[in-house]
Order: C-alpha cells, then structure tokens, then sequence
C-alpha cells in the first residue's frame, strides 16, 4: 500500500462489511427477531453494524488520505494504517460473539483514529477543522454511551454527529469538485460562499439535531428542523448542482447533501403529526440517504482522484448511486405505507447490498491492488 493512499484498506473491508452485514441481517428479521450469536434483537445489531462498523472504517480511510492534504503534515506511515485495520477486524469478531466487546473495541477504533486526526490537526494549527475534532469525539460518546445501555438517545447522538460530519466535509468537497469538473470544461465558478448562508445553515441544523437527541418529540424539534431544510436548501441550491449534472459522481454528492433537507423535513412533519409520519423516515432518509450516498460518492472521488482519473465516466459506480437512491426511497415508502413495509425494507436492503456490490466492482482494480 503506497503511504499516500491509506483509503485502499479501509474502503475495501467498509464496503464489505456494508453488504456482508445487511447480507446476514435481512434472514433474521422474519424469523425470530434476534441475532443467535449474541441474542442481540436485529434493529440493535443492525444499527450496530453499520454505525460503529462500516461508518468508522469509511472515516478512517477518508480522514489518513484527506488530512495531510488539508493540514500540510506528512502522511501517517503505513504500519500505523495497517494495525488500525487489525484493530477493526478485531472488534467485527469480537461483536459476533458479544455485543459489548465488539463495541468497546469499536470505541477504541474509533478514539485511535480520532486522536491521529487531533495530533495532526493541532500540529497544524488548523482551526477550521477543529468542528471534525468535536463531531469525531461526539462519535466516539455515542459508541460509548451504547455499549453502556444508552440506547435509543445514543444512536440518535451517532446519528447527528455522522451528519454534522456529512455536512463539514460534504460542504467542502461538494462545492469544490463542482467547481473543478466546471472548471475543467471552461465554464465559470461561482464566487466564494455566502458567511451569511454557511453560518446560518451551521447553526440552524446544529440547535435542530441537538434539541433531537434530547427530546426528539418535542415542539421545538419540529420547528428547528424545519428551518434547517430551509437554510441547507439556500446551502446546496448556491452550489448549482444541476450544472454538473454531465459527472455522475459529482451529481451524487448533490444528491447526497440533498437528503439532509428531506431528513429534516420528515423529522418536522413527524413532530407535527406523529401518528401518520414516522421517526424512522427521517432516520433512514440521513443514513442511507444522505450517509449512505455521500459515503460512496466520496469513497468514488477519492479514488478516481488518486488514481488520476478525477472525472472519468464509470457505468458501475453511476449505477451504484442509482442503487443507493433506490435505497434511500424504497426504506422511505416502507415507513408511509406500513402494510408492504417487509417489502419496502427488503427491496431497500437488496438494492443497498447492490449499491456496495457495484462500487466494489467499479473500483475492483484499485482497491485490490497492492
């Protein structure tokens, strides 16, 4: 593995791990409800494995790679990359055998990668990714306050802090890579983004997810929520992401981030009215939405950026956010119409396992070359 890409590992064993564990999920949730190795019941365990399993793997992959780049420190040595690898795959075996100790090593995972990250960040004085430092560390709480009984509020911390995440780095790369695919086919770039619209958008979905993990039905959840869909609207409109519509991978970045905005307005519509509109919509609409597509349109730009390929056109990988969008509406549709829900779910989980398939098979050539 060449010390400049130590995405390859992580990438590699987060997109299996997204299949792998949807693969031996979707079988139990018709039958007795609980996962036999560890008696966990399958919502837990499924929460589980792709919170604090493929999530920590996408970041740690993405942050070793991007980090130096932002900071000028030099990138981390590959022996360190390589034990945080082994490190992972002992808390995956270890949550097959105890739910407890896959998390507490999960949380260990995590504090390793997020101490890698402060140690370069503050070397480097750089202030403006002090806020990652902060979600990453909010992170790292809801793996623990999970492993301590902390659920539900603990997985809605997960949530909130992986979207606050979502929303610094997807608002830093999405805008840039839509300037630089413009850029490269001789249209004009936009000016620099509008502090009004930044602040306001930060600290409206900040006060929205804050107010949710602690009361997620009352009032002010709703009405919070509701002003941060506007304000990411005005956000992600600015960047004009109908004009790079000809990338496939920067169109999913604008897709991803779009998510965010139907997140937050099923979260206030359930608020308003919470017996015809569920929690879970919002929920799947940032995780496999939003999460779920930024994760792979990033993990695609990372590669065909390193790979000095940065726009190249990729029939697999398109139809990979073809997949996850399918996903993403197909859970939804599970929560409004209750009756065909087993429907909805199954057909999310297999077009879910069918975005990773096709990412894996897209980028097969690097990610499996040494």
């Amino acid at each position: 593995m060449p010390p400049s890409h130590p995405y390859k590992p992580f990438f590699l064993i987060a997109a299996l791990d997204a299949m792998l564990g949807i693969v031996v999920w979707l079988p139990w949730v018709s039958m007795s409800g609980r996962i036999d190795t560890t008696g966990t019941n399958t919502g837990d365990w499924h929460r589980n494995v792709l919170l604090f399993g493929t999530i920590p793997a996408i970041l740690a992959g993405f942050l070793l790679t991007a980090l130096p780049r932002w900071t000028g420190r030099p990138v981390v040595p590959p022996p360190l990359p390589r034990g945080l690898v082994g490190l992972w795959l002992g808390a995956r075996v270890a949550s097959l055998i105890s739910t407890a100790a896959g998390l507490a090593l999960s949380a260990t995972f995590m504090l390793a990668v997020s101490s890698i990250a402060a140690a370069q960040i503050i070397a480097a004085r750089d202030r403006r990714d002090f806020k990652i430092l902060g979600l990453l560390c909010a992170f790292c709480g809801s793996i623990m306050l999970t492993a301590t009984g902390g659920a539900p509020a603990s997985y809605r911390l997960a949530v909130a802090s992986l979207l606050g995440l979502v929303m610094v780095i997807g608002g830093r790369v999405t805008p840039a890579l839509t300037c630089a695919f413009l850029g490269g086919r001789g249209v004009s770039v936009d000016p620099e983004p509008s502090r009004a619209v930044e602040g306001l958008s930060a600290a409206s979905a900040g006060g929205a997810l804050i107010v949710w993990v602690l009361a997620p039905q009352h009032p002010a959840t709703g009405i919070l929520g509701a002003g941060a869909a506007v304000a990411h609207a005005v956000r992600l409109l600015r960047w004009r992401g109908w004009r790079s519509r000809a990338s496939a991978s920067v169109t999913a970045l604008h897709f991803g981030y779009g998510w965010i905005v139907v997140g937050f307005i099923l979260l206030g519509l359930y608020v308003l009215n919470p017996d015809r509109f569920s929690q879970a919509a919002a929920v799947h609409a940032w995780t496999i939405g939003a999460i779920g597509t930024m994760s792979i349109a990033i993990m695609s730009s990372m590669i065909r950026k390193h790979s000095r390929r940065p726009f190249s056109r990729n029939g697999a990988a398109a139809t990979a956010f073809v997949s996850i969008t399918v996903s993403a509406v197909a859970r939804i549709l599970a929560e409004a119409f209750p009756d065909s829900a087993s429907v909805g779910t199954q057909s999310s989980a297999i077009f879910w396992i069918a975005a990773f398939v096709l990412f894996l098979w897209a980028f097969r050539d690097v990610l499996l070359r040494r």
